[in-house]
């Protein structure tokens, strides 16, 4: 069990550092992912497990991120941002935390390769970009 008095940045580290030669998503990978980041960590892990990770390419230097989410789809920019309310709140605005659960997904997700992709048109990209407005 990690140290509860380390940053969610040392956390993640450590448990990349843990994980990096899985290939793939186990009970024993969740179990980690759970101990490192409790609540955090089971849903992100549960969204790992229901294959709810999705990479969405526009071509091969843009890719965007997307979370199914309890009541609908985040997006995911990078490491960087998620566009849910948690992060906006208790990172960028209280400064609590590096990530939400979502961008916690994502960053092991893509670690792990767990994952699904789909190739977007500029049509659709298009249409993504206007159902964020």
């Amino acid at each position: 069990m990690p140290d509860s008095s380390i940053s969610d940045n040392q956390l993640l580290k450590e448990l990349l550092k843990l994980i990096k030669n899985e290939e793939e998503f186990s009970e024993v990978i969740e179990n980690e992912i759970i101990s490192y980041f409790e609540s955090r960590g089971e849903k992100a892990a549960k969204v790992l497990k229901e294959k709810k990770l999705h990479k969405l390419i526009l071509d091969t230097d843009t890719s965007i991120w997307e979370v199914e989410g309890k009541s609908k789809n985040y997006t995911i920019i990078e490491d960087n941002f998620c566009e849910c309310t948690d992060f906006q709140i208790r990172v960028l605005n209280r400064g609590e935390r590096l990530f939400c659960y979502h961008l916690l997904a994502k960053i092991i997700g893509e670690k792990l390769k767990i994952y699904d992709t789909r190739e977007l048109t500029d049509e659709e990209y298009n249409e993504f970009l206007e159902s964020k407005i």
